[in-house]
């Protein structure tokens, strides 16, 4: 996901196009690195699960690129986008389900890196089911549940609102002035 601004300066004794947008850049992208990390602070697993610091790890991820005269702001962390404009996830190729973290253990983890052996968990999927779970042999606990597809809402409130990051970017800019 990636934000541009281009800033035209129209005067002589204003700095340089590229000097403006650079600051631009500076104050957008600390805009919205400020507003990730105060999400991942408010942000928690309701159903008992560690915190993932997805938008920590988010805000770790921006970064600001000069493309000639225009400030790129790039959040690189995968699935930002997909949280910001919704989709739908399907299971990669040659997977039947997606795997849903339910227990403490299999969070922020793949099934195959919580039992590389496959010798701690067994597949439970009904016949005529859509969806299945992976249980903890031992104990019968859920660590997974496995379902065909997952659909992610838009939510635009993951980044700052437009008339902020616009404040961030003319703020810079005035700064430098």
């Amino acid at each position: 996901m990636h934000l541009t601004f281009k800033i035209a300066s129209t005067a002589d004794m204003l700095p340089p196009e590229r000097e403006l947008a650079q600051a631009a850049g500076r104050g957008v992208s600390n805009t919205v690195k400020a507003h990730l990390r105060t999400r991942n602070l408010s942000t928690s697993h309701s159903d008992g699960l560690p915190k993932s610091n997805y938008y920590g790890e988010a805000a770790n991820s921006v970064t600001t690129d000069m493309q000639g005269k225009v400030a790129v702001v790039w959040i690189q962390k995968e699935g930002m986008a997909l949280h910001y404009y919704g989709g739908v996830v399907y299971p990669g190729p040659g997977k039947k389900a997606l795997a849903v973290p339910k227990h403490p253990a299999a969070a922020g983890r793949r099934p195959a890196e919580l039992d590389p052996d496959r010798s701690k968990l067994s597949l439970v999927w009904p016949k005529g089911k859509s969806t299945g779970t992976l249980r903890n042999k031992e104990s019968g606990e859920v660590y997974y549940l496995l379902i065909p597809k997952a659909t992610i809402q838009a939510d635009q409130s993951i980044l700052p609102t437009e008339a902020a990051l616009v404040d961030a970017g003319n703020s810079a800019m005035e700064a430098i002035l």
